[in-house]
């Protein structure tokens, strides 16, 4: 047997498709998402115009896909340092429930790395439930086409959401059930730290809230999960980013903070 070994820095962010400050917080944004020097970066709530005009010609990520969604002006993009080798676009299948996400694979030192970029729907449980199952069907029918498997993205939804306890293995939806399960990284990273969870969508602190909602409790509601995994991986490091406000605007990035985790995957193969 043989060891492959890899290291890989992921992110999640969504950039808050919006007209107000547009122009000052793009290159805010391109701050934030360079200042994290990551390897792939899910996108959501990305315009046409924001991706041809800022991300598409971005020489710090060679590779990068865009996909808008059906009668809406956003969509999910994906930015990488490493080549695609199949990607889908979930929403253009009924199959798959029309989900919101995008999958990828791409090859780290011989390890296949699955990655999955969502923003479930904010105003229905129903359809999020759906989704996920969906999503996550698809996921584990990759089976041995990856090595190890990163689901990311904008969940809409606390930590004690029906979606979350799903991917945990705490409960089915739909009548099925997420086998392998999944794990929530920032929840292990601040269990081992000793540290408090952060709050991606901040209510209280996030600029673009203050004054206008006084009642939300903020929430994780970005968030990265690896699929439970027979092989070796270990969570280095984790931050939460785009939480600067800027003077020029008064403002954060975004509405939404983002989320990196740097993973090290350690795979056996036979040789």
């Amino acid at each position: 047997m043989q060891k492959n070994k890899c290291t890989l820095k992921v992110a999640s962010y969504n950039i808050w498709n919006d007209d107000f400050g547009q122009e000052k917080r793009a290159v805010q944004i391109l701050h934030e998402i360079h200042t994290i020097h990551v390897d792939i970066i899910g996108l959501q709530e990305v315009t046409e115009h924001f991706f041809q005009t800022y991300l598409s010609t971005d020489s710090d990520f060679p590779y990068s896909l865009f996909f808008k969604y059906k009668g809406e002006n956003e969509g999910l993009a994906i930015l990488s340092r490493y080549s695609f080798e199949e990607s889908f676009f979930l929403h253009t299948s009924v199959k798959y429930a029309e989900s919101n996400a995008l999958n990828i694979i791409v090859k780290v030192d011989n390890i296949k790395i699955s990655l999955t970029n969502l923003h479930l729907p904010w105003d229905s449980v129903i359809c999020q439930e759906k989704q996920i199952v969906a999503i996550d069907q698809y996921i584990h029918l990759q089976g041995t086409r990856a090595d190890f498997f990163i689901l990311l993205g904008d969940f809409n939804g606390n930590m004690n959401s029906s979606v979350n306890r799903f991917l945990l293995g705490d409960q089915t939806l739909c009548g099925k059930e997420s086998n392998p399960y999944w794990n929530d990284l920032q929840s292990g990273y601040c269990i081992r730290k000793d540290i408090p969870l952060t709050a991606t969508l901040d209510f209280v602190n996030n600029p673009r809230w203050q004054g206008k909602n006084t009642i939300s409790v903020p929430m994780v509601a970005d968030r990265i999960y690896i699929m439970e995994s027979w092989n070796d991986i270990t969570l280095n490091n984790l931050i939460i980013f785009g939480t600067e406000i800027f003077p020029n605007s008064n403002m954060c990035a975004s509405d939404h903070y983002g989320i990196m985790a740097e993973l090290q995957f350690v795979s056996d193969t036979c040789i």
